[in-house]
Formats: C-alpha cells, structure tokens, sequence
C-alpha cells in the first residue's frame, strides 16, 4: 500500500506527541541521584550536625532549581527547612515530611537499587517521601501554591515541625503528612502519653523475704488489677489502648528492693484518658505516679471536608484499582503538631515496606506515581483559582 504524504506526516506528528508524553511522564519521575545521596547522610535524630547536612543539601539542590526556601534552628542548634513554589510562608498546601532517621549500622546508608525498589535506611521513612515532595515543589515553581516543611527530629519526638507550624510556615487549605504511607489516606490519629508509675514496699536480703514487703509482687499483683478495669479493645481498634513497657527497679540480684517502676504507654481518642488512667493507677493499681510524659493528642479531621474528599479522589483516580480509602491510624505522627490551628490534617505517603528495619526499602514505581497524582491534585486546584 503506498503511504501518502498526508499520511507520513500525520505518523510523525503521532510519534512527536507520544515522545512528548514520554518525555513529560519521565520529567515527572523522582531523581534518583538525589534520593541516593540524600539516604547516604547519616541523619539519625540523635546526630545534629548529620541532620543539619541533610537539611542543607535540600535547599541547595531546591534553590539552584528556583524554589524558595528558609531555614529555621531551634535553641540546640537543630535545623528545619520550608521549601515553596511560591514566596511566603502560608501556601495553600503544605506537606510535612523529616529528614532524619532511626538508628542504623553504616551499611544501611549506602543505598542500593535492585529492580524497581530502593533499599536502605529512610527509603520508606522519610527520605523517599522528601524526594517526592522536592520533586514536586520543582516542577510547580510559580505554577501552584505549596509549601513543605522538611524537619529534623520527627523519630524522636518532631519538635522542629512545631517550631516551624508556631514559626507561621502552615497551610490555607489542607496540611498533608508525608510519612511512610499506603494508597489511600488517613484522617485520624491517636495521642500518645506516658505514665511511670512506682509501687513502693519494704527491701531487705533477698534470703529473709518474710521481713521484707517485695514490691515486685505488689506491682504485678497491681498491673493485673489495671488490666482487669481498662476496657478492653473495640473490634475496630479506635479506642484508648493501654500498654505496660518498661519495668525496671533493683540493684543487686540478692536483695529484694524498696520500689520498682513500671512505664505505661497509653494511645488515645478521648482527651480525658490521661487523666483517667493516672487515676486508676493510683486508686485501683496502689501505684504512686512518679512521672507523665505526653506526645501530643488526637488529631482528627473531617472526613468529609472538601479538600479531604478532594485528595481521596485523586488517589482513587491515580489508583483506581487499590480502591483508596480514608482510615484512622492507631500510631503517631508529626500531624498532631498541625492539628488545631484551621486547617484540615491528612497522612498519607509513598508505598514501600519495612520501616525501621535493615531491609527497609520503597517503591521507585509508586513514588513516581505519587509525584504525578501530587502534581495533578496541586495543579487542579491552582488552575481553578485562575478561571
């Protein structure tokens, strides 16, 4: 069949277009040099100086690429970084994630790529989800409004992200944690508290215990009575859920001591289950409360807020196969420092595996997919500011 000149030049305009799309869908890949020499600093929480080169190295890549950026420190010297497509501190949009990361021997900080996942300490949590936010704030510069707050000590307690929320770096319409993560999203966390309660008796050798008081029977003798009154688990798990961690107390392993320690670890929905529990402890354990410690309460938004409907839909559209849902995480993140101050609250994140772990790792494929549905959702929303 002889192809007409029409016809030629109708193929190579095709075959233009396809490359095009090619071309954009690559552009919107994460940089993989980036995230590997980002996960190649040793940022662990405990090491500042490691956190602050972290910090570091993602403004100078942010602002060679004509994004906006501002460090903040806190009194010991720790850094955090706010990054935006736009300048000022209060973007539509803010996502949250943090640079630093758990403990870990000097091999998990050489990463490494075996097929389509990335394998290392903070491929999963964070430091794949900083690469999609620095992707995305690259690309949109000047064409959305997005902030992100890039934070150094979130495994151990995220104060840098409240410095930067109490510092004025928030959100007009809806905050996004990006912090480990799974297909759809969540609306909801518990609080964290932390109780260390004593059971005192009588010590003495440990070869007369009949002229001791041994507070180690009264303390189990009263963690058991604790246990019987907490209400138990709901099915769905969203409730206030009490745990005994830590027991310590002793000097010598011949001598029945004076007191001993245990710490509870208390996850919870109702604001008064703090004070509830410290309660029982002392009324129906015998306990002496020694010391409290909190992480911060619930946060829980509106499921049915716009801009929260809004995001589910376009994960569903990115994933419409996993079927993304809304759901209430059992465990904590730096969202509560965000949480009642106007502005919705979602967590969500990148799709990889092992946290924490020595075969932590994350999902190259995924990440891209979520640089692509953050692009379009941000995109979305600015255009229809400009109709």
């Amino acid at each position: 069949m002889k192809t007409t000149l029409k016809q030629t030049a109708l193929c190579a305009a095709i075959a233009l277009a396809a490359a095009a799309c090619s071309a954009a869908e690559s552009a919107k890949r994460v940089d993989r040099d980036f995230l590997v020499k980002l996960m190649s600093i040793q940022s662990t929480s405990d090491n500042i100086p490691k956190v602050n080169e972290a910090v570091e190295f993602v403004r100078a890549s942010l602002e060679a690429g004509g994004v906006h950026c501002a460090v903040e420190e806190d009194a010991d010297g720790r850094r955090a970084l706010y990054a935006s497509t736009l300048p000022g501190k209060a973007m539509d949009y803010l996502v949250v994630v943090h640079l630093d990361v758990v403990p870990a021997g000097p091999e998990q900080f050489v990463p490494r790529i075996e097929g389509d996942r990335i394998v290392g300490r903070g491929s999963y949590d964070c430091k794949g989800n900083a690469a999609i936010a620095a992707k995305v704030l690259l690309d949109l510069k000047g064409r959305a409004s997005v902030g992100v707050v890039f934070s150094g000590d979130e495994e151990i307690g995220g104060l840098t992200t409240k410095m930067m929320a109490e510092r004025g770096y928030v959100a007009k319409k809806l905050v996004i944690v990006f912090d480990s993560g799974s297909y759809g999203a969540y609306y909801a966390q518990k609080g964290n508290y932390y109780v260390r309660a004593r059971m005192r008796g009588r010590g003495g050798h440990s070869s007369r215990p009949w002229e001791c008081d041994n507070p180690i029977d009264r303390l189990v003798e009263g963690c058991a009575r604790v246990k019987a009154a907490w209400p138990k688990p709901t099915e769905d798990r969203w409730c206030n859920v009490l745990s005994a961690t830590v027991v310590s107390g002793g000097e010598a392993k011949n001598q029945i001591p004076d007191y001993v320690d245990v710490w509870y670890n208390l996850r919870y929905i109702d604001e008064d289950a703090p004070d509830s529990l410290c309660r029982l402890l002392e009324k129906e354990g015998g306990f002496e409360i020694v010391e409290k410690r909190s992480s911060g309460g619930p946060m829980i938004s509106d499921k049915n807020d716009p801009e929260i409907r809004r995001f589910l839909e376009a994960r569903r559209a990115k994933w419409p196969a996993k079927d993304p849902q809304l759901g209430r995480m059992l465990a904590m993140t730096d969202a509560r420092h965000y949480a009642g101050r106007g502005t919705p609250v979602l967590i969500s994140g990148s799709c990889g595996a092992k946290a924490h772990a020595v075969d932590e790792w994350n999902d190259l494929a995924n990440m891209d997919e979520n640089v692509e549905m953050l692009e379009d959702y941000f995109s979305a929303a600015w255009l229809s500011t400009l109709r």
